[in-house]
């Protein structure tokens, strides 16, 4: 494994945690590497493997893997701590399905693995990782035996890297179960990798609220893709629920509602959220619980305040909706945006509206997707619950 030098400015960040670098905190070139090569980098006062590719468009050139240690090659490394996940998965009781791989959080950047009832998608992102697909594809197997197996690679992400596109894997329908609730998501739907495991303990946390509080008659369930949250509210007590997206969702609800004994209970709207919310407002709708759950607004730190503008707006709208005592759920995937961040959007909507509210709860990612700290690259989902009075 060849050594690659930083510079002293790079070389201090990297002892201090910092993980990615660019072609610009390297000394000399590093054009003689073959993409994904695996170097050796050293920090102050100890050494870190990590993988270069002076070929990527949009993103780092190198990245750090972990602290150098007993093992030197590439693949052992990633197996060991491909099996250090899964062991650690492991522990939690009543994760079933989980992401096992969530990329350098997990010291393997670029590598996300999803576990269902029926198969294993993994998505790979990164030059260092790709060139043992094959490997962690056959290791999985040896884990997962009676689960199928399927590369899901996302091709936006691997053109940032100069990656080849290989035609996906064929899949049948998604089996998943969380929280004790089952979902099928047919193949010609499915987001991102699969599901939205990432908000779990959120959504359980809500369900236990909901118990212990007095019985509502009526929510909505705002981006819903399969309507996690909305099954959620209705085993916690809600009598009736609409679920909200602009995909094409109806079947994925429909038969989530029927799997799960709450038939009849839901009703599936396909519309751009805003705009439905408008209709609402101009037809006098009165909800006891609003759930929302938007995909990220910003991809990007430099577009955070366009992001929090949108928070917002969300939010303005959709507390006019509440009926008094009513309760507001916000939750946000988009990275950058705080606890406080989101909090004060709520806030400022409220305002506007000359509600007050009460903050119950709040939340942050569930036990599969580790993060270090909340300033952590990692940490991307925040859950806030409210009370909202007239």
């Amino acid at each position: 494994m060849k050594k690659l030098l930083l510079s002293k400015d790079a070389t201090k960040r990297l002892s201090h945690g910092k993980h990615d670098f660019y072609l610009r905190d390297f000394e000399g070139s590093v054009r003689s590497f073959q993409p994904g090569e695996w170097v050796e980098v050293e920090g102050t006062n100890e050494s870190f493997h990590g993988f270069v590719n002076s070929f990527v468009t949009s993103g780092p050139n190198l990245r750090i893997v972990g602290k150098k240690g007993s093992l030197s090659d590439p693949l052992e490394i990633l197996l060991a701590k491909i099996q250090f996940c899964y062991d650690h998965r492991k522990q939690f009781i009543g994760y079933d399905n989980y992401r096992l791989c969530f990329g350098e959080a997990d010291g393997l950047p670029g590598l996300i693995i999803d576990t269902f009832e029926n198969c294993i998608l993994m998505q790979i992102n990164t030059a260092g990782i790709d060139k043992f697909r094959e490997q962690i594809k056959s290791y999985l197997k040896n884990l997962y035996k009676e689960k199928e197996i399927c590369f899901f690679d996302n091709p936006k992400y691997r053109e940032r890297e100069v990656l080849p596109e290989f035609e996906s894997d064929l899949i049948n329908d998604v089996k998943v179960f969380e929280n004790n609730f089952k979902y099928t998501i047919s193949k010609e739907t499915i987001q991102k990798i699969g599901y939205y495991f990432d908000h779990r303990e959120n959504r359980k946390k809500l369900e236990d609220f909901l118990k212990r509080f007095p019985t509502l008659t009526r929510g909505m369930d705002l981006f819903s893709y399969v309507g996690s949250w909305g099954l959620h509210l209705l085993r916690g007590g809600v009598e009736k629920v609409e679920f909200v997206d602009q995909a094409n969702m109806e079947s994925n609800t429909n038969s989530a509602l029927e799997e799960n004994g709450f038939l009849g209970r839901g009703q599936f709207i396909r519309k751009d959220v805003f705009a439905h919310l408008d209709l609402c407002i101009q037809n006098h709708e009165r909800f006891d619980i609003i759930v929302s759950d938007p995909p990220a607004f910003s991809k990007s730190g430099k577009n955070l305040g366009k992001a929090l503008g949108g928070y917002e707006k969300l939010h303005h709208k959709s507390l006019q909706l509440l009926n008094d005592k009513g309760l507001y759920v916000a939750a946000s995937c988009t990275h950058g945006v705080s606890l406080e961040d989101l909090d004060q959007t709520v806030n400022k909507a409220a305002k506007r509206l000359n509600k007050n509210i009460m903050l119950l709860d709040t939340g942050v990612q569930g036990w599969d997707h580790p993060f270090k700290s909340f300033k952590s690259n990692s940490f991307y989902i925040k859950y806030l619950l409210y009370q909202v009075y007239e």
